[in-house]
């Protein structure tokens, strides 16, 4: 069988991960040479890419990169990293044939359509319309969302920046914690609460709130001591940054139509899992108001692939490039 090697990467504001991905037919990709590096460990972009390339490995004439931050232009700015990476200038770098940036959660929108039905844990069962667009969001570093709508016998993938969406409080405390962020911040989005640094937000801020010491800080301390449950604003934290992801997932469905499904992907929800499994996560993402009948049969599923992006990343790579053609950079 004839295959596609395409660079991938999939960037974002905390560590970058490349690695061969494999086209072989229509929609089937296989990923070789996984490495993960850290964003702060590389000034730029291009200098992660060379020291990937300098430990042995050779370098396809394609390269998609799906980056935390809006696309569209030959130069993107990561949201919640320094980096600031140039299509062109990579291309220039290294000798590609093409260069393609792409949203990182357009990229995870792409790989639902390819993965198996083992790569999701169902959080809330529903029937999905085959006809309807589905969303996919997640919190990690930042908040992303991207739309995955059919069209004929393929799929179409709409990037967004509905991560940076207004924060709208449900609960009374809810309230009371974003009148105090917003006296740090002019403008306080989803952002800012559903993601790792948001844990943080969250913390410091219920902390202060009660008159209990700030103990740890990170989501690498706060998520498993919410899970451990020995610090009760851990769990706090933890818990309104979950119902406010439901808030969240239910606010994408509404506004776009997605009765195809929601998928939750991202870093932090996979660490706080345990917190997506309960039925405060169910009340939030159906309490609508008048509209909570709209999302009543829509499925709500956890992405376990961690190489998502990356995978469907390979599939925005223009059709036209050698399928063979390999290169070292120069």
């Amino acid at each position: 069988m004839s295959h596609r090697d395409i660079l991938v990467g999939d960037v974002g504001g905390t560590n970058a991960r490349l690695a061969i991905a494999r086209l072989k037919g229509y929609n089937q990709v296989e990923l070789l040479e996984v490495a993960r590096l850290p964003v702060l460990s590389f000034p730029t972009f291009n200098h992660a890419i060379e020291a990937w390339k300098n430990e042995g490995r050779t370098l396809p004439a394609a390269a998609v990169f799906a980056l935390a931050g809006p696309t569209g232009a030959d130069e993107v700015h990561l949201t919640n990293s320094d980096w600031v990476v140039s299509a062109s200038s990579t291309k220039s770098r290294f000798g590609f044939e093409s260069v393609t940036l792409v949203n990182d959660f357009a990229a995870q929108a792409r790989a639902v359509a390819i993965n198996a039905p083992d790569a999701f844990e169902v959080l809330i069962e529903g029937n999905a319309r085959p006809d309807a667009p589905m969303v996919v969001l997640g919190p990690g570093t930042g908040l992303g969302m991207a739309l995955l709508v059919p069209s004929h016998d393929d799929w179409q993938v709409l990037s967004t920046e509905g991560g940076h969406q207004a924060y709208a409080p449900v609960s009374p405390r809810e309230r009371e914690i974003l009148a105090v962020i917003a006296q740090e911040l002019p403008y306080v989005s989803f952002e800012h609460i559903v993601s790792g640094p948001g844990l943080d937000h969250l913390y410091t801020t219920i902390a202060a709130l009660t008159g209990r010491a700030v103990r740890i800080s990170g989501g690498n301390e706060i998520g498993p001591s919410a899970i451990a449950g020995d610090d009760p604003s851990a769990v706090e934290a933890v818990e309104i940054l979950i119902q406010s992801l439901a808030t969240f997932a239910g606010n994408a469905i509404l506004s776009t139509g997605a009765l195809g499904g929601c998928v939750i992907a991202g870093g932090v929800t996979e660490a706080l899992a345990p917190f997506l499994r309960t039925n405060a996560f169910k009340d939030r993402f159906f309490n609508k108001g008048a509209m909570s009948s709209y999302l009543k049969g829509v499925p709500v599923f956890r992405a376990r692939n961690p190489f998502a992006a990356l995978e469907g990343a390979a599939f925005f790579a223009p059709k036209s490039i050698n399928k063979t053609n390999d290169r070292n950079g120069s």
